[in-house]
């Protein structure tokens, strides 16, 4: 845990933190200040539409922010040095996966759940299509979850390029051809099934299907594909040079 705090401060002094994260704030209320203050969505609307504009927006602010946070720690030597220091790789590892899990949990709190708050709090908490509980308590932590196991792509190739700006380029380059596939295979039947079984498709499906069996299968793939991350990003910080 200490290392962990250690992180996270570290992480908090960043210009690339606070860079990405004002982004966020700036563009969300930007988009939507309007809607909050003169009111033309219902609080649940508001909610679900500022999911949406969250994982647009976080397709290419996500790619800058690994590409400087770990990639850019890996060029510093500061993982190295951590497990000089007498940390496992393992636990320097997971570690900043964790702080990477964190930011973005932060940026979605700040950008996404303060206005669907406001939201709510001006224009009433109906939802139309179930209950409360389970449309916006529930969907909350699912659709999040499934949006940092998607980013994880970008965790991973950072942590196999050498410098934080071609890690920039690369997560973008990805990112795009990602969407691009994605948008492609919404138009096919085929596409659709293969959809659902990633979490790059769920963060887009949960946000309209909140089955017990769709938030199972939108769970299960976001927690294997991130364990999948965390063990090729293991396999190559296990051959990195430590001096």
């Amino acid at each position: 845990m200490n290392l962990y705090k250690w992180e996270m401060k570290q992480m908090l002094k960043t210009k690339v933190f606070w860079f990405v994260g004002s982004a966020f704030l700036l563009l969300m209320y930007g988009l939507h200040c309007r809607e909050l203050i003169e009111g033309g969505m219902t609080g649940y609307e508001m909610f679900l539409t500022l999911c949406t504009d969250f994982t647009s927006l976080l397709m290419f602010f996500i790619g800058i922010f690994a590409g400087l946070h770990v990639t850019g720690a890996l060029d510093d030597r500061k993982l190295q040095a951590a497990v000089m220091a007498g940390n496992s790789r393992a636990k320097v590892l997971w570690t900043k996966f964790a702080s990477y899990m964190s930011a973005i949990a932060i940026f979605f709190g700040t950008s996404v759940l303060i206005p669907s708050a406001i939201a709510f709090a001006r224009f009433g908490t109906f939802v139309d299509d179930g209950t409360f509980l389970r449309n916006v308590i529930v969907r909350t932590p699912v659709y999040l979850l499934t949006v940092i196991s998607a980013s994880a792509i970008c965790f991973i190739i950072s942590m196999f390029c050498k410098k934080p700006g071609i890690a920039v380029i690369v997560n973008l380059v990805t990112l795009l051809t990602v969407d691009l596939s994605l948008q492609f295979m919404a138009t096919k039947e085929w596409g659709e099934k293969i959809l659902e079984y990633t979490p790059f498709g769920q963060k887009m499906i949960v946000l309209s299907d909140m089955s017990n069996k769709n938030t199972a299968i939108a769970l299960g793939v976001s927690v294997a594909f991130a364990a999948l991350v965390l063990l090729g990003s293991y396999a190559r910080f296990r051959k990195e040079e430590l001096k």
